[in-house]
């Protein structure tokens, strides 16, 4: 609880209980039938939200309802504080007015010689300057606010707005308390406190004065004179009980005693709790004979004393309970009678599913003639409906299978008798080559060559990568078929740094890139293609350059965005044609799918000036020889 009384939050179970909790709950639910898991899920999940938001709500309203009672009880200290302070100012007003009045300082100073009263005019003149005195004595005095004042001298003499034969104000010299007044600085005010009332009127009644005191000294430091100032407790008392609310309203001083009570009989006991008020003000919850109360305290700006209230909890929160319980029985209530319309809906529900298992042990034993039967528009009807289908197509598809079986050998066999190896087709092709070349034609020869080196590298699928220096050399020999069919012929160039060349890089990847650069680059005019290959740290960088005619912005655009769909869709983007019927995002897709996120490229493109692809590819360890 904090300081304005408040509750602290908490959670209601810990994680780890939390985890057992799930875990009993899923093993007990694997252990019941679809119905009864059914019945369970539905209770638990009607009773937890119906628990955990009767709890929490019990728990906010009582925070709610206790947060209004302290609210209402510290404005009830604020009114109270304003009117004890005011009460008190009054006190101090008349103190400090007689203190600073030049006429009753001057005839007071005539009075500290003590010279005796001798003549007819020296008795006039001090009869007059008592009715002066006392007049001012009575102005000065608030309306009905039952206030005392006594101005006493050392040679005896005194002065009152009260009778003296009501009170003998020289019997002031004689409280235990007047001895602490004589070492008071001037101007400084003691606070004597509350205590029973001095004057024989107010004894009978058992009433009780709060007194402030004060020394009238001379410019000498020497007190000559004593302003006691009391006022009725019961002028503070009636705010106490002009209170409706049922709370316990009492004045303390620094000490705990109490200064004042509507019960009269506490006034000047010592306050049972005072050790547990705080520094500062604000609220507390305490036990008072075993029932919990609400400690609530406002500080005065007057000698230490302490404003308290004791408000009774359970009382103004007592409606709560009443609330709480109405709703617990209305829930229970409407929990039954949901809980017998559930029972009646799941048997209703759950008639076609037992229909539906049994179904299906049968046919898990090896009964494919069996079906459900189940009618209706429902979904566990068009599960019944369409798995009883699904048992018509397996007879259906077993039955083809079979059939299947039988075509398939015989095609199996017709396909051995008609396949052509290719390395015969490879073979033949040498023997060509070394037929022409022997009868002087060696540019046809190496031509041949050419082609009997790609189809030597298409037909061996033992090796899934090739040394980067292999992969050149592939292209390379395209390069020379592809100039023996265009017009104008393309220069081939290469830039390869020696610790590149026994790099190992997929099959086919640099001849797809060119092909596009032939075909979409170069359009019946010369130019020329660029491989260049060197190291950058764990990485092989190869770039792809040529001078062909290049791609403007939006057509650039477009060619990255084409690729970022076919990477997601899967589809092709150029037309499989030429050697290797692969296009360019066939050849990013496959990198990508190697090599992950390490795989990077760029494709750099202006109209006019050719087109750059580079790729950065991830070099396996040891591959950093020449």
């Amino acid at each position: 609880m904090n300081d304005r009384g408040e509750p602290a939050g908490s959670s209601l179970l810990t994680n780890d209980e939390l985890q057992v909790l799930r875990m009993t709950l899923f093993q007990f639910l694997r252990q019941l039938s679809i119905r009864q898991k059914l019945i369970v899920s539905s209770i638990i999940c009607l009773l937890l939200p119906a628990a955990v938001i009767l709890t929490f709500s019990n728990r906010n309203t009582e925070a709610v309802v206790q947060r209004h009672v302290i609210d209402n009880a510290l404005g009830t200290l604020d009114v109270m504080e304003r009117y004890i302070v005011n009460t008190v100012n009054k006190m101090i007003y008349v103190s400090n007015y007689i203190q600073f009045d030049s006429e009753i300082q001057s005839i007071i100073m005539q009075q500290q010689g003590g010279q005796p009263v001798s003549g007819e005019d020296r008795f006039v003149e001090h009869f007059l300057n008592n009715r002066k005195i006392t007049s001012k004595l009575e102005n000065i005095s608030f309306p009905g606010d039952k206030t005392h004042i006594t101005i006493l001298l050392n040679n005896g003499t005194s002065y009152t707005n009260y009778s003296h034969l009501d009170y003998d104000p020289n019997r002031f010299f004689r409280e235990t308390w007047f001895e602490k007044l004589t070492q008071m600085p001037s101007f400084v005010t003691y606070w004597i406190g509350t205590h029973p009332s001095y004057l024989a009127s107010d004894k009978e009644k058992g009433r009780y004065l709060i007194t402030i005191a004060n020394t009238i000294k001379s410019f000498s430091s020497e007190p000559y004179g004593y302003l006691i100032v009391s006022m009725n407790e019961e002028k503070i008392n009636e705010i106490f009980t002009q209170n409706k609310m049922d709370q316990e309203h009492m004045l303390l001083d620094s000490k705990g005693t109490i200064l004042s009570h509507s019960d009269k009989a506490r006034i000047g006991q010592p306050f049972a709790y005072f050790n547990q008020l705080g520094d500062k003000d604000g609220s507390n919850l305490i036990k008072v004979k075993e029932e919990e109360h609400l400690l609530l305290q406002r500080k005065l700006p007057y000698s230490d004393w302490i404003l308290v209230s004791l408000v009774p909890y359970r009382a103004a929160v007592a409606q709560i309970n009443t609330v709480q319980g109405t709703n617990f029985l209305l829930q229970a209530l409407f929990f039954i009678v949901f809980l017998l319309i559930l029972v009646t809906l799941v048997r209703q529900f759950t008639k076609p599913l037992y229909r539906f298992g049994r179904v299906v042990s049968q046919v898990e034993a090896g009964n494919l003639e069996v079906r459900t039967g189940i009618t209706g528009r429902d979904e566990i009807s068009r599960l019944g409906h369409s798995f009883d289908r699904m048992l018509d197509r397996i007879e259906e598809m077993l039955r083809q299978v079979t059939l299947e079986q039988s075509r398939k050998r015989k095609a199996e066999l017709e396909m051995l008798q008609a396949q052509i190896n290719p390395h015969f087709l490879f073979n033949v092709l040498n023997s060509i080559r070394m037929r022409i070349k022997l009868k002087g034609d060696e540019e046809n020869a190496a031509l041949i060559s050419s082609l009997s080196s790609l189809l030597r590298m298409t037909i061996n699928r033992n090796n899934e990568c090739i040394p980067l220096h292999e992969e050149v050399e592939t292209v390379a020999h395209y390069f020379q078929l592809m100039n023996f069919r265009l017009g104008e012929p393309i220069i081939l160039e290469t830039d390869i740094e020696p610790e590149t060349a026994l790099a190992e890089l997929p099959r086919f990847i640099l001849q797809p890139i060119l092909e596009n650069s032939l075909i979409h680059g170069f359009r019946d005019y010369p130019g020329t293609v660029m491989i260049s290959a060197w190291r950058q740290e764990d990485k092989l960088m190869m770039q792809v350059s040529d001078t062909g005619r290049g791609m403007g912005p939006e057509e650039l655009e477009r060619l990255e965005k084409k690729l970022t769909q076919a990477a997601e869709t899967g589809d092709e983007l150029s037309v499989k044609r030429g050697l290797s019927g692969i296009g360019l995002n066939n050849v990013i897709e496959r990198l990508r799918l190697i090599y992950g996120d390490r795989f990077r490229y760029k494709i750099d493109s202006q109209p006019g000036r050719g087109t750059t692809i580079t790729l950065q590819i991830p070099l396996k360890s040891g591959e950093n020889h020449a």
